[in-house]
């Protein structure tokens, strides 16, 4: 059965089109004696046999029956196995902002792929990654990023190094304990700085911050108190993105 799960996959992921064989393996499904194989899962592998008989695969149900199966095998689906990795991005239709963003410190390569492919969308100029941080080729960050470490400029190096980049420009931090973002006034261009998941904003990064714009924060009014920090970025980068359209 779980080579019958690889083999949806294919098809999930767009990478196999015999419908003849996607029949087969609906039947396998449906008429598996595997005790792991729950009714709901054969009442799903129906469904998507009676929608190829009529000549029509139903994604959602495709979909449907993956999740399924791995869920009856125990089988851990992570978030990067949503991404389409045939996808390719046309880098030359990007336009972008004057505004780029400081990655302090970053030690999770999955939060970092993200921030790319947010970073993309809102069309940012440049990101920059203080070390020692997570690497931007490595596999997770790759599949978080969906493409976008291809499409977003980004520059390594220490602290120092990325200081000496950004000092005479506009900077505030995204760091708790700021003013409240609903009334902080984003900059038309410049640079925020966003710390590591551990333990934020360097001292040195925050002390650059407070002698330019200074501080927002995001109120959170859960038990937590606080985000995961590719969460935090999309809500600022939007905050900041729709601040420069008005």
């Amino acid at each position: 059965m779980r080579k019958v799960i690889r083999l949806l996959e294919s098809f999930s992921h767009k990478k196999s089109s015999d419908v003849s064989y996607l029949i087969d393996l609906c039947k396998i499904v449906i008429e598996s004696s595997e005790e792991r194989v729950m009714d709901a899962t054969k009442e799903k592998a129906k469904a998507l046999l009676d929608c190829v008989n009529k000549d029509s695969i139903d994604e959602f149900i495709l979909g449907d029956l993956l999740f399924l199966l791995m869920k009856d095998f125990n089988i851990p689906l992570g978030d990067w196995d949503f991404v389409d990795e045939e996808n390719e991005l046309d880098i030359s239709k990007r336009s972008v902002f004057p505004i780029s963003v400081v990655l302090d410190r970053m030690r999770s390569p999955f939060n970092i792929g993200s921030i790319f492919r947010t970073s993309d969308s809102f069309a940012l100029s440049h990101l920059y990654l203080t070390t020692p941080c997570a690497d931007v080729d490595h596999p997770r960050t790759l599949r978080s990023a969906a493409g976008c470490t291809k499409s977003v400029p980004y520059t390594k190096g220490t602290p120092g190094e990325i200081i000496e980049l950004i000092k005479d420009r506009p900077i505030f931090a995204l760091e708790l304990g700021g003013k409240e973002m609903s009334s902080f006034t984003f900059p038309s261009s410049g640079v925020m700085i966003v710390g590591s998941e551990e333990l934020g904003v360097s001292p040195e990064l925050l002390e650059l911050a407070h002698n330019s714009l200074g501080v927002v924060s995001i109120p959170l009014f859960g038990t937590k108190g606080s985000l995961n920090v590719s969460s935090a970025f999309s809500i600022a980068m939007y905050n900041w993105i729709t601040a420069i359209r008005r």
